[in-house]
């Protein structure tokens, strides 16, 4: 026979992790990227830490680009409700294969999947 529970209210855990969810585009040389990058917090069993309110930063990854390329825009941003948006970001130089990194204290940080500067 079928059994009914009654209602129950998931929770999401201790943000554990981060997540590009908006990953950077392509664009030129100091413009601004569109859509806006994301950055989402999330707790050890995917679900959305909403609760996390931390600062995030986003840098370029040592390595990747051009050599001297500035991450230009607002770099840090508060998160509300476990995300992050970036809505000013572009970078100065051309270049290929571009990645960024995501930082916030006590998380796992997290990288973008690569693009490119025209």
């Amino acid at each position: 026979s079928a059994d009914t529970s009654r209602g129950f209210i998931v929770a999401a855990g201790a943000p554990a992790y981060m997540v590009f969810t908006v990953q950077p585009t392509t664009t030129t040389a100091a413009g601004t990227m569109r859509p806006a990058v994301r950055v989402t917090a999330f707790d050890m069993l995917g679900n959305v830490a909403t609760g996390f309110g931390g600062d995030v930063t986003l840098a370029i990854t040592a390595g990747t680009g051009t050599s001297g390329a500035a991450l230009l825009g607002t770099t840090t941003v508060t998160a509300v409700n476990g995300v992050a948006i970036f809505s000013t970001l572009g970078i100065d130089r051309v270049g290929s294969g571009y990645t960024l990194s995501a930082a916030a204290a006590g998380l796992t940080g997290a990288t973008s999947t690569p693009f490119d500067i025209n």
